[in-house]
């Protein structure tokens, strides 16, 4: 009787094989007397005609014959089988091969190889266990970030709802303890920072160390405020900028223009504005009388002034 708690042990004579597939044993075939054809035919049980899903059993020093097992537990000892074949086979599988026996696995002897992949079949199938793994796995992350925000607002809920319970026991807890009660510190927007220091300017800085105040440099960088380009062989007007004479009016008519009380004064770019600067400072202007009422036609026919 198959003992089926024992393991598959070459090295202890015992051999044992789950066959999922037929097995198949060698067979002369009777057809041809001169040359040797082996048939491979499979393995049946007697009682219910199974030949798959087979368990075969040797044990060398027991017992020389191979024992068989079918689903039903219908268990046989099948004469059939070589027992040379059996074990040659069986050290091919798993052990070190016996290379003068591997004529039968070219005879056919020994469980059926598996039928090819189907890949039409296949393929599909692959895909959507692949696809269905996949939108698992998604679905797990998204549960997951959403069970984890619902935890959060729920405690930050939570933690908002006890808030004045907490503040009681605090209490109550302080006045049992005999400890002074501070007041709240303000509280201060996220984000915002408390002022810090004022830091002076570098002028003051320089002022405070009697630091000379930093050159300006020439407005103009060809002449540096020349107003000619002089070098050896070559004395010309600078014309990308106006010279100095050209800054000086400038500076004298800014001087001018602050002293009018920012009117443009009488110069020769003055207009009709700049004329009535001039009569406002005291200087004749053509067709306007003097503060007296005194025009120049009238002082030359040398009549007196009219009073008004």
């Amino acid at each position: 009787m198959i003992d089926p708690t024992r393991t598959h042990d070459p090295d202890a004579g015992y051999y044992r094989i789950a066959a999922e597939r037929r097995f198949n044993y060698l067979q002369r075939d009777p057809d041809h007397t001169i040359r040797v054809v082996w048939q491979a035919l499979p393995v049946t049980c007697p009682m219910c005609g199974a030949d798959t899903g087979l368990t075969l059993v040797l044990e060398r020093a027991a017992q020389p014959v191979v024992e068989a097992l079918c689903p039903a537990r219908h268990e046989w000892s099948e004469h059939l089988i070589d027992p040379g074949h059996f074990t040659a086979w069986a050290d091919m599988r798993w052990t070190i091969p016996n290379w003068e026996m591997f004529w039968i696995l070219e005879a056919g002897f020994g469980e059926e190889p598996p039928p090819p992949v189907d890949l039409v079949e296949e393929v599909p199938k692959a895909a959507r266990i692949v696809t269905k793994t996949l939108v698992r796995e998604a679905k797990k992350r998204v549960r997951r970030q959403v069970r984890r925000r619902v935890r959060k607002v729920k405690k930050k809920a939570v933690n908002v709802a006890y808030s004045p319970v907490a503040a009681l026991i605090r209490t109550a807890w302080a006045l049992q303890a005999g400890i002074p009660q501070e007041p709240p510190a303000p509280a201060q927007k996220k984000g915002k920072r408390a002022p810090g220091p004022k830091i002076p300017s570098v002028a003051k800085y320089r002022a405070a160390y009697g630091m000379p105040a930093p050159v300006k440099g020439p407005a103009c960088l060809v002449c540096e405020d020349k107003g000619r380009i002089v070098a050896p062989g070559l004395d010309i007007t600078c014309t990308e900028c106006e010279g100095p004479a050209a800054a000086a009016q400038a500076a004298e008519r800014k001087a001018a223009r602050v002293r009018a009380g920012g009117r443009n004064p009488a110069g020769p770019k003055a207009g009709p504005r700049g004329q009535e600067a001039a009569a406002g400072a005291g200087r004749p202007v053509a067709g306007k009388p003097r503060s007296g009422g005194v025009t120049s036609a009238d002082a030359q026919a040398g009549e007196p002034p009219q009073k008004h």
